[in-house]
């Protein structure tokens, strides 16, 4: 059974005439009325009663104009879908993003004018490590990824490149003599103890930390290691030890915690947008164009409170 078998069918259910029926199809009576034939043939059961004045539905046909109708609705609503997902007007876009992505306030902008310029569009958000955001962008299960750069090398078809950069501030108990200063020296830090994210974490800032620690010629006194940026700044209001984050942890208040500004150019923390290359998906090509047209790298250390 053919879907144009069913086009011809219920025209002529609906007219209730071969006739005008097929002139609504635009083709001659004979071929319609063999088309019809062919149809009652294959379903083993006549569909019309016809005599010289009217055609009538038989109950057969009845049934099958009801069933008709709704496949051939639902297939001009898979074409419809099928158009507005090739214009990019419906679809399903998967972002992965690291825990501290959403404490910036460009994230959560791109992806509030996102949602409200394409309300048909699916957006599915998936917090996940770096390295497991390399992994699902890989694998397929991941559509852009907002990640810090992984020490690991990019599977091939994965590209990442910079998209925003913040100063790596730190977070010090309240109380500490180094919270009465304005702003730090890593070689301040050199014999504190460190608050600090897991080596295996695949979270991207355990590198540049221990960087920032061997080029003022130290190594810093891991003391305690948190995968989440709240937990870290927890620890530090518990006087554990000092956390060194992204500047726009600030936005976690705890009391007992101060946050300072380091003095080097090298504290810096830069999130990377991740995607495959050559992405055909014009959803995520549109979520790609919204996320870089944020990516005014931004690099200023503000004020920063207590």
């Amino acid at each position: 059974m053919e879907l144009r078998h069913l086009r011809y069918f219920v025209a002529v259910a609906e007219e209730l005439s071969f006739t005008r029926a097929a002139q609504r199809l635009h083709i001659a009576q004979p071929p319609l009325s063999t088309q019809i034939r062919k149809l009652e043939e294959e379903l083993g059961a006549p569909l019309f009663v016809r005599d010289k004045h009217r055609v009538f539905l038989t109950q057969a046909g009845q049934e099958l104009f009801v069933r008709a109708r709704d496949v051939l609705g639902a297939a001009e609503a898979a074409k419809e879908s099928t158009r507005n997902a090739a214009a990019g007007r419906l679809g399903r876009v998967a972002l992965g993003y690291t825990a501290s992505a959403m404490f910036t306030e460009r994230l959560p902008a791109v992806l509030r004018h996102f949602i409200a310029a394409r309300p048909s569009v699916e957006l599915l958000l998936n917090e996940m490590t770096s390295l497991e955001q390399i992994d699902a962008l890989h694998a397929r299960s991941l559509d852009v990824g907002i990640l810090r750069k992984p020490d690991a090398t990019l599977p091939q078809g994965v590209e990442i490149e910079p998209w925003y950069v913040t100063p790596l501030i730190a977070a010090i108990p309240k109380g500490h003599p180094l919270a009465a200063r304005r702003r730090l020296r890593i070689e301040d830090l050199n014999d504190e103890p460190i608050i600090t994210y897991p080596r295996d974490a695949g979270i991207g800032l355990y590198w540049p930390v221990l960087r920032l620690f061997a080029g003022a010629g130290g190594r810093p006194r891991i003391v305690r290691e948190a995968r989440e940026p709240s937990v870290m700044i927890g620890l530090v209001s518990a006087g554990i030890g000092i956390a060194i984050v992204p500047a726009d942890t600030r936005c976690i208040r705890l009391e007992g915690v101060s946050y300072r500004p380091i003095s080097s150019a090298e504290a810096v923390s830069t999130l990377y947008l991740g995607y495959r290359e050559q992405e055909a998906v014009k959803p995520v090509r549109q979520l790609l164009a919204a996320i870089r047209a944020r990516s005014a790298l931004h690099l200023n250390a503000g004020s920063f409170g207590t």
